[in-house]
C-alpha cells in the first residue's frame, strides 16, 4: 500500500527478514553478550544504544548515497572489516586486563567503560551491517515516491527491532552475571569470559579478511 512517499506494502516480508538478520550470530550479538557478561545490565544498556545509533548513521548514510560510495571503491569495506578486528583485539585485551584486576572487576557496571562508543564502533565497523543496508534496503523500495523517505522508514524499523533484541541478549548475558556478583572468583571467571567472546570475534574477522584477500589475488 503507497501512501503518498512510502510503500508500507513491503513490511511484512521486510520485517521477517530483518528479524531473521537481528538473532543471526554476529559481531553485534558477540559484543552485546560480552558487554552483558562484562558490565552487566547497564553495561548491555547503553552498548546497544551505541549499537543502535551506528545503524541510524548507516540508515542516512545510505539514503545520502552511500551504495554508490561503495560500489566505486569496495575497499571501503575491506578498511572496516580490518579495523573492526583490530578494535575487537583492543576490547579483548582490555577486558582481558580488567579481569586481572578484582577491583576493575567489582566497578566494570559503574560506567569508566565506555560501552556506548564501544558499540557504536562496533556497528560501524562491521561490513555486514554496511552491506545489508547498501544490497539489502534497496530491495524494499517498492512503490514509493521517495526513496529517501522510504530508506529512513526502513533503516528505523531496523534500528527498533535491533534494538529490542540487543537489549534481549545483552541483559540475559548481564542478569546471568548479576546472579553471580557477589563472587568475585566467579566475576573473574566471566569477566575472562567476555574476552574470549571479543577475541574469538577478532579472530574470525581476521581469517574473513585473509581469505577475501587471497581470493582477490588468485582472481
Amino acid at each position: 500500500m503507497n501512501y503518498g512517499y512510502v510503500d508500507i506494502s513491503v513490511l511484512p516480508l521486510y520485517l521477517a527478514a530483518v528479524v531473521l538478520i537481528d538473532i543471526a550470530p554476529g559481531p553485534d550479538m558477540a559484543y552485546m553478550v560480552g558487554a552483558g557478561i562484562a558490565g552487566g545490565r547497564s553495561a548491555a544498556t547503553r552498548a546497544a544504544l551505541g549499537v543502535s545509533l551506528g545503524v541510524a548513521l548507516f540508515t542516512v548514510a545510505v539514503a545520502a548515497g552511500l551504495g554508490a560510495v561503495v560500489a566505486r571503491h569496495p575497499g571501503v569495506l575491506t578498511g572496516l572489516e580490518i579495523f573492526g578486528a583490530l578494535y575487537l583485539a583492543w576490547l579483548a585485551y582490555g577486558t582481558f586486563r580488567d579481569a586481572r584486576s578484582a577491583a576493575s572487576v567489582q566497578t566494570a557496571e559503574d560506567g569508566h567503560h565506555n560501552w556506548f562508543r564501544r558499540g557504536l564502533v562496533v556497528n560501524l565497523t562491521n561490513p555486514k551491517v554496511m552491506l545489508f543496508f547498501v544490497a539489502f534496503l534497496p530491495q524494499f523500495l517498492g512503490h514509493a515516491t521517495s526513496l529517501t523517505l522510504q530508506l529512513l522508514m526502513l533503516g528505523l524499523l531496523f534500528q527498533l527491532t535491533g534494538l529490542i533484541i540487543d537489549l534481549a541478549i545483552g541483559w540475559s548475558a548481564g542478569s546471568f552475571r548479576d546472579k553471580i556478583l557477589a563472587r568475585p572468583s566467579a566475576l573473574k571467571v566471566m569477566t575472562y569470559t567476555s574476552a574470549a567472546v571479543f577475541t574469538a570475534l577478532a579472530t574470525i574477522i581476521t581469517i574473513e579478511v585473509i581469505r577475501a584477500l587471497t581470493l582477490n589475488r588468485a582472481a
